[in-house]
């Protein structure tokens, strides 16, 4: 496990901060090396502090350009202008020379904002992909001058239908992307599984089939926290407190687990293990599916992590 993905809007840029102080250590003691680790990083969002400094800039006179106001407390960007900053911010809390990877972190605000304002589909679309296109080729002059290895975008709505307004296409991405175009970061679970599903083309491809024949690395998010019409559902075992929350007990959660265990069972016939925890079952089960390389699993309790790590043990 060599790969630490992180944002510029995690934490406030705290887990940016966090990350490079633990690599920072990390290296100093030997126990790596720089190349064999993979540092991914994201930008996009302004909130918090960033959004703070977004306000003093436009007071100064000196705004970052084609800011989406999506909301009181969530504005967003993908222009050129906006990424450099981001990028000098993000290196400078990572204590690095360079990012791997840099990805556009959730760009479909912009049609998602367009929807809502009532700008005809095809339309936004075409806005959508130029902002796209200006914005890979400065991330290309990034990776001429060695301040990343390679960039993306990491979206919510590539994995939905082609025809939703929001829709992120990545056969369009690619047609205006350079060279160092290389990963893309998605959500993939048990519940929502569009990700591998034949609607991401007009030919009944899924995006996984396209991001494969392309050759980029795919980076799956959310794998054990799945959104369905009943709201929340966990594919991991649930902390004593949290069952307390709920006013459940240990035969709940055990009940709980053998059914969602069962589940995984059948939405991964043929690929999903018999044996471990249920985070260890859904996690190896979604990264045997063909075209996924990464499954990013959270670091929020350490016996979370212990947990996912004795997947491969």
């Amino acid at each position: 496990m060599n790969l630490v993905d992180t944002s510029t809007n995690y934490a406030d840029g705290h887990s940016e901060t966090l990350v490079g102080e633990v690599l920072a250590a990390a290296l100093a003691r030997g126990f790596v090396r720089r190349e064999d680790v993979v540092v991914v990083t994201k930008a996009g969002y302004l909130q918090g502090g960033n959004l703070g400094e977004a306000r003093r800039r436009a007071r100064a006179g000196r705004p970052w350009t084609e800011i989406v106001e999506y909301g009181p407390d969530l504005w967003h960007a993908m222009s050129p202008d906006f990424l450099e900053d981001q990028l000098s911010a993000s290196l400078s809390r990572l204590g690095l020379a360079r990012v791997d990877v840099l990805l556009l972190h959730n760009p479909e605000y912009f049609l998602t904002d367009a929807a809502h304002r009532g700008i005809p589909r095809d339309e936004a679309r075409g806005v959508f992909y130029d902002r796209a296109a200006r914005a890979f080729r400065h991330l290309e002059s990034e990776v001429a001058a060695g301040r990343i290895g390679s960039y993306g975008v990491s979206s919510n709505t590539l994995v939905v239908d082609l025809e939703k307004p929001d829709a992120v296409s990545l056969p369009r991405l690619l047609s205006v992307a350079g060279p160092g175009f290389a990963a893309v970061q998605l959500p993939f679970n048990p519940l929502e599984t569009g990700a591998r599903e034949p609607i991401h083309t007009e030919n009944g491809r899924s995006v996984l089939d396209v991001a494969r024949s392309a050759g980029l690395g795919v980076l799956v998010n959310r794998p054990f926290n799945a959104f369905s019409g009943q709201g929340l559902v966990r594919f991991a075992g649930l902390p004593g407190e949290a069952l307390a929350r709920l006013g459940r007990d240990a035969a709940w959660e055990r009940a709980r687990v053998a059914e969602l265990g069962a589940f995984v069972t059948s939405a991964f016939a043929g690929t999903a293990p018999a044996a471990g925890t249920l985070a260890q079952r859904t996690l190896r089960a979604l990264a045997a599916t063909p075209g996924v390389d990464v499954v990013l699993a959270g670091m929020r309790r350490a016996e979370y992590v212990e947990d996912v790590v004795r997947a491969w043990a």
